[in-house]
């Protein structure tokens, strides 16, 4: 296992680099050695991409890319010279494997027919239109076809007939432009608990600016120059390959947010035109020009440096964050059976399958919704014996609970009741029942008086102290001068939580503030914004 780890830790940095090398060949192949190494140098630094590789975690997003940038490096080789001879057939056959590896790890690799029958499409027309040579048209439509076909043989052969159901689904739900078609492609999806819940679904435009700074400028530019590139130019019959594959991810982008990291490469390839084009633009023009235009590249290189740097060091995942999780997660390897079976939130399912080695009830892939609604409706119970009688349903030994929980009691309404209906009466009295507030410690070097910042509120050390940390039955404060509630602290001083009537008569308050009328749960570990509790018979 812990070889592995260090695999974890190793590979998403390895592929990183492989796919920015990788990008340097493919510019080259289609614009010159200058055009391989921008196309490099950007792919390097882009910050959905760096994020997800070189300074991401081990999953097919730091890997797929890679064997999409192999392949169509081959199928440049192949489609370049436009004559089907036995290179050609060699370099396509080649293409076509890449790809259908990539199909093999990664379900994005639906981009590639996508933005391939688009190129040809498009290409072959534009081709035809200008009159060019009717054999060197049916070359590339040879290597064409020949990729693809290969390609989707082979993919059949790796993951099944499937996924042309998928391809040609997505066709019909997004292509034909209509107001609903628009209003999918544009809005967050609200018609499950998972896509209004879940951060990654949600529109990604409005993370551009984090994910792409002002990189962003060259797939707008891209877009503006390939066009006019290709019908200058009747030696280009490639670059809507890049076309393509940039409109085609900003689109996707766009729409949702795990999807931003689409986006990098083509950014990256996009760069590798602009320059390209630059260069042809500055020709024999004054070394004044040329400098400038040197100038403005490293601007936007430092530029793109500065934002992947804050973006990596402030996207910290949570488990590295000081909340506990690890200290829980060695506690239960450490001082639980092997066979334990763990009630939990799918959260954490893949830190406690992985780190804690114990089995859950569900995890970060969200397979199991009947388990997803247990888990939402045991912290919401007012019960005890229900609750009891969920967790006795699933045959588990303990119940993880994090602090977190008791004020996400609103959104996991949703999914303990499997609706995506806000306004559902169930869901709606759980609204807003209960805040938690960080809190920092302070103390004045000269007075040496202790005071405690709670979000926008200040606590005398005895103010804090007064607050309880265990289970009231009765509200002991008055909240926005109207409303009773209960105010707890935990027991370190580090957090202040706030509840409503309906939020303290949750099994998720009465457990974290361990009301002495519980007897099916008893707590066996703390460590600051995480317990654990056994369950007893």
């Amino acid at each position: 296992k812990e070889l592995w780890t260090n695999f974890v830790k190793f590979f998403p940095a390895f592929f990183g680099a492989l796919i920015s090398v990788s990008m340097y060949f493919l510019g080259k192949e289609m614009y010159g050695k200058k055009a391989g190494i921008v196309m490099a140098l950007f792919a390097a630094i882009v910050p959905a991409f760096v994020y997800r590789t070189m300074a991401g975690t081990f999953e097919e997003d730091s890997l797929g890319f890679l064997w999409m940038v192999v392949g169509l490096i081959f199928f440049v080789r192949a489609a370049k010279p436009l004559r089907f001879d036995k290179p050609a057939i060699i370099n396509s056959l080649v293409a076509a494997v890449f790809f259908a590896v990539m199909a093999w790890t990664w379900e994005m690799f639906l981009l590639i027919p996508y933005i391939m029958l688009a190129y040809m499409g498009l290409t072959g027309a534009v081709m035809w239109f200008r009159n060019e040579d009717k054999e060197k048209i049916f070359s590339l439509a040879k290597v064409f076809v020949l990729t693809m076909v290969v390609f989707s043989a082979l993919t059949i052969a790796f993951i099944g007939i499937g996924w042309l159901d998928r391809f040609t689904g997505y066709i019909t739900q997004y292509a034909p432009i209509s107001p609903e078609n628009i209003e999918r492609a544009t809005t967050r999806n609200t018609s499950t608990v998972l896509g209004l819940t879940v951060g990654e679904e949600n529109t990604g435009r409005q993370f551009w600016g984090e994910k792409y700074n002002a990189l962003i400028i060259f797939p707008f530019l891209a877009l503006l120059l390939i066009p006019y590139r290709v019908f200058r130019s009747r030696q280009d019959h490639l670059s809507f390959i890049i076309f393509f594959w940039v409109l085609l991810t900003m689109f996707m982008a766009w729409g949702k947010l795990k999807f931003t990291y689409t986006l990098g490469l083509p950014i990256a390839a996009a760069a590798g035109i602009v320059f390209s084009e630059v260069l042809v633009f500055l020709g024999n023009r004054t070394q004044f020009e040329k400098k400038t235009v040197g100038i403005a590249l490293a601007f936007m290189v430092l530029i793109g440096l500065g934002a992947a740097s804050i973006f990596v060091t402030t996207k910290v995942p949570n488990i590295e964050l000081n909340t506990g999780w690890k200290e829980t997660l060695y506690w239960l390897k450490d001082s639980t059976p092997t066979d334990s079976k763990l009630f939990n939130w799918w959260d954490q399912g893949h830190w406690l399958t992985y780190v804690a080695e114990r089995g859950t009830i569900t995890d970060n892939r969200n397979l199991s919704g009947e388990a997803n609604s247990a888990y939402g409706l045991f912290v919401i119970a007012e019960d005890e014996e229900e609750a009891y009688s969920i967790v006795k349903e699933f045959g588990s030994d303990y119940v993880i609970l994090g602090a977190d929980i008791v004020e996400k009691l609103g959104s996991i309404g949703l999914y303990a009741y499997n609706t995506p209906n806000g306004l559902d009466p169930r869901v709606q009295r759980l609204d807003r029942s209960g805040i938690i507030f960080e809190c920092n410690r302070n103390a004045d070097q000269l007075s040496g008086q202790v005071t405690y910042q709670c979000g926008g509120n200040n606590f005398s050390e005895a103010q804090m102290l007064s607050f309880p940390t265990t289970y009231l039955n009765a509200p002991n404060q008055v909240i926005d001068q109207r409303n009773l509630g209960f105010v707890y602290r935990s027991k370190d001083n580090s957090l202040l939580v706030v509840l409503n009537p309906v939020g303290n008569k949750s099994m998720a308050a009465r457990l974290w503030f361990n009301d002495p009328n519980i007897k099916h749960f008893e707590e066996v570990f703390y460590s600051k914004q995480v317990k654990v509790f056994k369950v007893v018979d």
